[in-house]
């Protein structure tokens, strides 16, 4: 036994003098190089698909009062008519289509329009009226839209045309008048 212990303190005692003179086996690191990224999209598509239109209409005015359409976000028209100034449908109006494409998926994006918009007549002659198109609404929740998951919403918008208190008359022709929707995150 001693012959036993004698021979394992001679190894260690050997072991420890070779790995001082022969030095102690480094660990070699090996490193690699890389890049961050980041890509910004903040663009996205968006287009009118349908233009709002009140359709074609009868127009009658007055000095006193007037007269409106609503065209809610479906396209459905409701007119209103207290008193002397009229509006009657010929023809049906429609609601707008905006879409919204290529954007991020799930994302609030926030829709603004005018405060109004006066739509006039380019080629009628004398001194006629104009209208007001105002009082946008779209179905949207408090102006934002939240897209899908492929980034995408259809935006669906209404709004009420009014006439003015006015003794001149409605000229037959087409009414109308640019404006302009804004879509950001």
């Amino acid at each position: 036994m001693d012959l036993l212990k004698t021979t394992l303190k001679a190894s260690a005692i050997g072991a420890i003098t070779a790995s001082l003179a022969f030095g102690v086996m480094d660990a070699k690191a090996e490193t690699a190089g890389t890049n961050i990224t980041a890509t910004v999209q903040n663009a996205f598509t968006f287009s009118e698909t349908t233009a709002l239109g009140f359709g074609t209409i009868i127009a009658i005015n007055d000095a006193t009062d007037t007269s409106t359409i609503v065209i809610d976000t479906a396209g459905t028209p409701t007119y209103n008519n207290p008193g002397a100034a009229r509006l009657t449908e010929v023809s049906p109006g429609q609601n707008g289509v905006f879409d919204i494409s290529a954007a991020a998926p799930s994302a609030d994006i926030d829709v603004t329009y005018p405060a109004s918009v006066t739509l006039t007549c380019g080629a009628c002659s004398g001194s006629q009226e104009d209208f007001t198109v105002s009082t946008f609404t779209d179905n949207s929740v408090a102006g934002t839209v939240t897209t899908d998951g492929t980034g995408a919403f259809t935006i669906n918008v209404g709004a009420t045309l009014t006439t003015i208190a006015s003794t001149d008359s409605y000229e037959d022709g087409l009414y109308s008048g640019a404006f302009t929707v804004t879509a950001n995150y």
